[in-house]
């Protein structure tokens, strides 16, 4: 399974490293590859494992959160009037 999510408060290539590690140890997660631009993680994963989950391994290690899931964060679109 592959999720995807937000992540806010990485500045550098050594934030990426240290939230990528991070996502590396919760319980389930297969892979996690992690990117400054766009801020985001793409995750592999045995099951759906949730964003508090992933936010409780980010605020180990540092000033991380999990934004939520990426087409979360796409704008709404919304209807004609």
């Amino acid at each position: 399974m592959q999720q995807q999510v937000a992540i806010k408060g990485m500045t550098c290539g050594g934030c990426t490293q240290t939230v990528e590690k991070a996502l590396k140890q919760v319980a389930g997660v297969k892979t996690a590859t992690v990117s400054l631009v766009p801020p985001q993680a793409d995750i592999q994963t045995d099951h759906e494992i949730s964003n508090a989950q992933l936010q409780s391994a980010l605020a180990k290690v540092g000033n991380y959160r999990v934004a939520g899931n990426v087409t979360d964060n796409e704008p709404k679109k919304s209807g004609g009037s």
